[in-house]
């Protein structure tokens, strides 16, 4: 008869010896597959920018201008109402049809540009609680709807109202680039600024006396607490409050000059909409939540700061922004004001504002 051996197991000390090895190997692996994953994140960022900038070049080619800025946060979008400065809806909005959501863009039309009928509102109203993926950056926070607190349950004059149990409306990352003034909204715009229900017509649009051209040049003298720009008051970007700009006015080149870039925002407040610059919509008109200047440095995302018109982004090392010919760099916080600035200028001369 043969004797069977007893199989050795392993003992206490050889399996937490196990254990420990494979902890180090996940704690040496873990930051690599960190790091790739936010690569990742950053090139579907600078994806997302890329595909923003051709849309609004292709707006161009159809519109003869870029996106206009809209009338202001108190209005959105309508797509019967054209590409022009007649359009109440933000530059994001006013890219639906070129970037493949023409079908959604086009339900929010009721045929009639001048009167706001009950399909329009309840369709403009879905429009703005289902944002396009296009304006995620993937890196800063989870999906981008929201809880909407500022104005209770209203939206816009040309949206409906919110439900009390679902107050929220999408938003976005991006911004387009305003100019470099210290200026990306204005109170004054159609139908007055207080919040309230929906309008029946844009009657209060027909009139309304604009503070600017569509190309910026002031209509009136800007208030007292504006900064003193360099030679003029004209307004120096490429969208904002009921803007025509085109490449023609571009002279800086379009190679030179910022079209559409990530903004700063307070991640205390990513989800919550209590931030003074990011508590409207992602179809709102003329307003730091979808307009920045470069007037102030770009930054990081930092728990507590608030910055409402500087751009800026959640990853490290610098921001992307696409320049109006389309390409998309990434960009260093510690970029020189004056450059900073002159980027954002389009039609500076090579003279940003602050320069001696």
């Amino acid at each position: 008869m043969r004797a069977h051996r007893a199989r050795r197991a392993f003992t206490l000390v050889e399996l937490l010896v196990v254990i420990a090895i494979i902890g180090i190997l996940v704690a040496l692996l873990l930051p690599a597959i960190q790091a790739a994953r936010e690569s990742a994140r950053r090139q579907q960022c600078s994806n997302n920018l890329k595909q923003l900038a051709l849309a609004a070049i292709n707006h161009h080619d159809v519109a003869g201008h870029f996106p206009t800025g809209g009338w202001g946060w108190n209005w959105v979008g309508d797509p019967d109402r054209g590409f022009s400065n007649k359009q109440p809806g933000g530059w994001v909005f006013n890219l639906m049809p070129f970037t493949e959501e023409n079908s959604r863009y086009q339900s929010a039309s009721d045929g009639n540009p001048e009167n706001i009928t009950t399909k329009q509102l309840d369709a403009v109203r879905s429009i703005v609680v289902n944002p396009l993926p296009l304006i995620d950056c993937p890196s800063r926070r989870p999906g981008q709807v929201f809880d909407k607190p500022a104005n209770g349950l209203f939206i816009a004059f040309n949206s409906a109202q919110n439900p009390a149990d679902g107050n929220v409306a999408g938003r976005s990352d991006y911004a387009i680039n305003a100019g470099d003034r210290n200026y990306t909204y204005t109170s004054k715009m159609p139908a007055g600024t207080a919040a309230g229900a929906p309008h029946q017509n844009y009657d209060s649009a027909k009139d309304f006396s604009w503070n600017w051209s569509p190309t910026g040049t002031p209509v009136i003298p800007l208030p007292p607490f504006q900064p003193k720009p360099l030679s003029t008051n004209y307004l120096t970007g490429i969208s904002f409050q009921h803007s025509e700009v085109g490449n023609k006015h571009v002279t800086d080149g379009t190679s030179h000059t910022y079209l559409i870039g990530e903004r700063y925002l307070n991640p205390t407040n990513y989800e919550t909409g209590l931030e003074n610059s990011d508590n409207e919509t992602w179809c709102t008109g003329f307003n730091n939540d979808n307009f920045r200047c470069a007037f102030d440095p770009p930054e990081q995302d930092r728990p507590g700061v608030s910055y409402e018109n500087r751009f800026g982004s959640v990853h490290s090392g610098g921001w992307f922004v696409s320049w109006c010919d389309g390409h998309v760099e990434s960009v260093n916080y510690d970029i020189d004001l004056l450059v900073h600035r002159g980027n954002a200028n389009r039609a500076d001369e090579g003279s940003p504002y602050g320069s001696p």
